[in-house]
């Protein structure tokens, strides 16, 4: 769905990377159905930075699932570069998000017997990359989140900031509209996340690569351009 807000004289707004309307996710427990989001509407622009925030369980974590084509939605609609996700079979979804998605969450999920290098390349592989051009790709990554000499390290050979490192890299060797990120300095000490939380701006402002993050870091929702609110099912402002 096209943005179609003015700016700068008129000029409109480029289309949005992702939009939902009325999204809606019903969860059935037992013989109850305990509905979760009860009819969102968001529009995130290129290059834009939004923190979603709300108190446990609110269904941050399903939204986010939902705007990715993880999950399927009980309701209303979601778009990822104007194209539908719910008209999409499940080799479709997973041909977009690898191709205009990238995801981060509070644990890495790095695979423990593959170097650095070779988990940053693994959405590259799964594309059908070969090694003498996946690998560069993927060295050239993260080379720009600071891990130029970890290359050829295993995850157990790595801090735990220098791990979410190497899982920001991964979701960004791919070049994706948006990085979607649950969490990402919820196992981190302050040191740490004060370093994912410049890695992040540095990375939007060289790449146009907008970011929705979950969390529960005032701090971190503080430097993103925009700070929405989950509660009671729908999203407000602030």
């Amino acid at each position: 769905m096209s943005n179609q807000r003015t700016e700068d004289g008129g000029r409109k707004t480029e289309e949005a990377v992702i939009s939902c309307r009325d999204l809606r996710k019903t969860f059935t427990i037992g013989k109850e159905d305990v509905p979760v989001l009860r009819g969102v509407n968001l529009d995130v622009r290129r290059g834009e930075r939004v923190a979603i925030v709300g108190v446990s369980g609110s269904g941050k974590s399903t939204l986010l699932h939902l705007l990715g084509g993880l999950d399927s939605a009980s309701g209303g609609s979601v778009q990822i570069l104007g194209q539908e996700v719910q008209k999409m079979n499940e080799a479709q979804r997973g041909e977009l998000r690898n191709r205009a998605l990238g995801f981060v969450y509070q644990f890495h999920h790095l695979l423990p017997e593959f170097t650095a290098l070779e988990n940053v390349a693994m959405p590259l592989f799964i594309r059908g990359m070969k090694n003498a051009e996946a690998k560069p790709r993927a060295a050239a990554m993260l080379e720009q989140v600071g891990l130029a000499q970890r290359i050829r390290h295993l995850p157990s050979e790595l801090s735990g900031g220098e791990r979410q490192r190497v899982a920001v890299a991964r979701a960004l060797v791919t070049e994706p509209a948006c990085v979607l990120a649950d969490e990402p300095t919820g196992n981190l000490d302050s040191g740490s996340a004060q370093s994912l939380f410049e890695l992040i701006q540095q990375l939007n402002a060289k790449f146009s690569t907008s970011f929705i993050v979950v969390t529960h870091d005032m701090e971190l929702a503080g430097r993103m351009q925009r700070c929405l609110r989950l509660v009671d099912g729908v999203l407000l402002n602030g």
